[in-house]
């Protein structure tokens, strides 16, 4: 029973990983979209859309890694 904790312990914190690669993903998104911004402040609008929309999708990721390891950890 020990050993089976133990691996769900380490499964959740491996499930912890795309956190922290994905706070590094949206700090590169945001800041090419800073770059993008003001070498065209006229298409600022057009570029925020597409920035939101991959900030969605990398934090769709961050939140499916982090309940499939609080569904391993406590089933």
């Amino acid at each position: 029973m020990l050993l089976v904790l133990a691996i769900k312990t380490l499964v959740l914190g491996l499930c912890m990983l795309p956190i922290s690669a994905a706070a590094l993903g949206v700090g590169i998104l945001f800041a090419g979209y800073n770059i993008a911004v003001s070498r065209n402040p006229d298409e600022a609008e057009t570029i925020f859309n597409g920035t939101l929309m991959g900030f969605a999708l990398v934090e769709t990721f961050v939140f499916m890694s982090f309940f499939f390891g609080v569904i391993v950890y406590f089933i």
